[in-house]
């Protein structure tokens, strides 16, 4: 074994002796600087208050809780953008020369200028007045003889007048005849033929008398009548008044309720029933056609389901083709419009 390793402990301990040694005089040395480094006195607190621009921080911050209005010019009675300035046209052949609507004969015939101006709607295009800025169905001369909003979709005329029958087939017609026989003793049955005179319905067996319900076998007009009573009628026939028997018939259908119809041995004239088919050319309709029958109320757009229809199918004329629909307006009226079918 070296020497070296015989005394490594030995080696150690001088050499952190030695260390220790070398420590203590560094500290020796620096310790007047660490004394006066501990010595110096405390930083002082900052007692400023001012801050730069503090009076114009309080002005804007109080400034938000002050109503701030932008009076906008009146000029002839005309309120002036302040930001684009006063619109101005010109006509097609005098381009030189402004035009202000405000002074202007009108634009377009029977439209005051102010309306334009009041909806913000630019009248300097030909077709201006046939224009729906608010694609509501209604044009703007529509909307201008209304006093509706053009730019709101829910402010539009009645819209009745845009109300068309569906062209060719849009009128239906059911016809039938109760042609009766008489059993005697006041007791009859009732059968229902085509214009054609062929049978579409019959009673089941038995006779009724006056007051009772005819009950059909088959769906068609089933329960629908209810015969009152047989009675002697005088009418002209080749020139001279003959009696002939008449038997009333009450309709019962709701639509019909309470109708008196008068029928001869042959069933004439007949019963008729007649569906209309309508398409509303307004308020996103133009697609959707809707079947309405004679005497029975309904709603534009139409639901099945309104609450409020305030619209009748009051009359068909088949020989005319023309259509009656009965309405109330905004101020109340009865009215009646009327159109024409092909």
């Amino acid at each position: 074994m070296s020497w070296l390793s015989n005394n490594y402990e030995k080696l150690a301990l001088g050499g952190a002796v030695v260390a220790a040694i070398g420590l203590g005089a560094i500290t020796l040395k620096n310790k007047g600087d660490m004394a006066d480094a501990f010595s110096d006195e405390s930083p002082k607190r900052n007692q400023e208050t001012d801050v730069s621009g503090l009076p114009e921080i309080i002005q804007v911050n109080s400034s938000f809780g002050e109503l701030h209005e932008v009076i906008q010019p009146d000029i002839d009675g005309r309120k002036i953008d302040l930001f684009t300035g006063v619109p101005l046209f010109s006509k097609k052949d005098d381009q030189e020369n402004p035009v202000d609507l405000l002074k202007s004969a009108p634009v377009h015939a029977e439209i005051d200028n102010n309306w334009w101006m009041k909806h913000g709607i630019d009248p300097g295009f030909s077709d201006s007045p046939e224009r729906d800025p608010d694609k509501d169905g209604f044009t703007n001369r529509e909307e201008f003889v209304a006093e509706t909003d053009p730019n709101d979709f829910d402010s539009h005329p009645d819209p009745i007048v845009k109300l068309l029958v569906v062209p060719k087939e849009g009128v239906k017609t059911t016809q039938v005849h109760i042609k009766p026989s008489d059993y005697g003793g006041g007791q009859f049955v009732f059968r229902l033929e085509n214009k054609r005179g062929a049978r579409v319905n019959r009673m089941g067996p038995g006779a009724i008398r006056a007051g009772d319900t005819i009950e059909f076998l088959q769906p068609l007009m089933q329960k629908r009548f209810r015969f009152i009573k047989m009675i002697q009628k005088q009418v002209m026939k080749n020139g001279v008044m003959q009696p002939i028997k008449v038997w009333e018939i009450e309709d019962l259908k709701p639509n019909k309720n309470g109708e008196i119809y008068q029928v001869d041995r042959r069933g004439k004239p007949g019963i008729q029933d007649v569906t209309v088919e309508f398409i509303l050319q307004a308020l996103r309709q133009g697609g959707n056609p809707f079947k309405i029958e004679e005497n029975i109320r309904f709603s534009l757009p139409f639901d099945a389901n309104a609450k409020q229809k305030p619209y009748l199918l009051k009359k068909v004329d088949l020989e005319n083709k023309t259509v009656d629909v009965e309405y109330v307006d905004q101020d109340g009226t009865t009215k009646l419009h009327m159109m024409s079918y092909q």
